[in-house]
């Protein structure tokens, strides 16, 4: 049975926050599951889509006084990334270190083509993660683990993590874009030397080394707020595990907005096992997915997720990527992990994890106001649904499997 409460929008803030993890060892204990050094947050700004977050960051970026790190899935060579060609190349101009690294497998799915060729003219440093070659047969052996990550990093100062590819996909519709609907975080402080370091090291897999410097000391933080990276990489699970343990942890509320659930068995579980337990579980998925068969596939854990008194809503604009968690209204997940194989699995990731309650109000806030553009999924209308889409679903389900 699906609770009532699910219909009513969240509170500001959970009234006793994380009742799961008890005790000043809570950041502490959020980092071992991560895998990262938690510091303490200086500062954090919440950027909803495209027109919030290209103008924050190509800001940051003309703001450069030293260098400008930047690494994207998608680099387009639309309207969007002539933009973003422009700032980078204006940077470069006036003496500042900028390096871009894209992954040219992601960035041949959108229109456009890359736009690497204007950069290095204007004497951008750029770098293909893995690029392929019909020349080069033993290259294909890479399709299978990506750079998927999406972060800019600015004089190790400040840095953007989300879900945004810089593409014409994510601008905004009347600026001639799709719209998509996304989400990035700006942070500023010790945490983008860990997401400056995360760059280097994809950077170094992609070729030569750049100039090393010396790594700054990690701050020993134990109570919120703090900030930390939780990075994945093909077949290390970090994030497919730090998901299932959030999930057990909550005691008031998951709110989780994916683009491609299909999602590993053990999380889905998760999932289940927090909604029985009294949880507020919800989420948020595409109504019209840009990977039909993912959103196909997705579809077939409706039923269970359902039955276990998940609320789930999809959202009717063009498309909704934006991968983000909140637990409890304290702990907010953000960044490039899809709920899928490829990203739990396969694929080079990175997010942010803020344990902050004014962070997770403001998130919590923002997926409130999404749930007013989404249509929520009757349990009993979908049990009832014609046998030729749970066909299409199962049938679906061979090109995105369940892991």
């Amino acid at each position: 049975m699906v609770p009532a409460m699910l219909d009513a929008p969240p509170s500001s803030a959970p009234s006793e926050p994380l009742a799961g993890l008890v005790g000043p060892d809570v950041v502490d204990r959020i980092a071992a599951v991560a895998g990262a050094a938690p510091h303490t947050m200086t500062s954090v700004k919440l950027l909803r889509d495209g027109a919030q977050a290209f103008p924050a960051m190509l800001e940051a970026i003309a703001a450069a006084r030293r260098q400008v790190l930047f690494e994207n899935f998608i680099f387009a060579g639309d309207a969007t990334g002539q933009r973003f060609a422009e700032g980078l190349s204006a940077a470069a101009r006036r003496g500042v270190e900028v390096r871009v690294l894209y992954d040219p497998v992601g960035t041949a799915l959108v229109r456009g083509g890359s736009i690497a060729r204007v950069l290095r003219r204007d004497g951008v440093t750029v770098r293909p993660f893995r690029p392929l070659s019909p020349l080069a047969p033993w290259s294909w052996l890479r399709l299978r683990h990506r750079d998927h990550r999406k972060t800019l990093t600015v004089d190790g100062e400040l840095a953007v993590v989300g879900g945004l590819c810089i593409s014409n996909n994510w601008s905004a519709s009347e600026t001639g874009g799709c719209g998509w609907r996304d989400t990035a975080l700006l942070v500023g402080g010790p945490v983008a030397g860990d997401v400056e370091r995360a760059f280097e090291s994809l950077w170094r897999r992609a070729g030569e080394p750049a100039p090393s410097r010396a790594a700054a000391a990690a701050s020993r933080v134990t109570r919120a707020p703090a900030v930390l990276v939780a990075a994945d990489e093909p077949g290390s699970h970090r994030v497919s595990d730090l998901y299932a343990w959030l999930a057990a942890q909550a005691r008031h509320s998951l709110e989780i907005t994916d683009a491609y659930l299909v999602t590993p068995r053990r999380v889905l579980e998760a999932f289940e096992a927090a909604a029985r337990r009294g949880v507020e579980v919800r989420m948020l998925l595409p109504g019209r997915n840009n990977h039909p068969a993912a959103g196909a596939a997705a579809r077939r854990s409706y039923s269970r997720l359902l039955a276990a008194g998940v609320g789930i809503w999809e959202w009717k604009g063009v498309m909704v990527h934006a991968k983000t968690a909140v637990v409890d209204g304290v702990v907010s997940l953000v960044g490039s992990s899809n709920l899928d194989p490829l990203s739990m699995r396969r694929n080079y990731e990175l997010n942010l994890l803020v344990i902050d309650p004014e962070t997770g109000a403001g998130m919590r806030a923002m997926f409130a106001t999404d749930l007013t553009g989404a249509a929520r999924i009757d349990p009993v209308q979908w049990g009832r649904r014609p046998r030729w889409h749970r066909a299409i679903e199962t049938g679906a389900c061979v090109f995105a499997p369940n892991l």
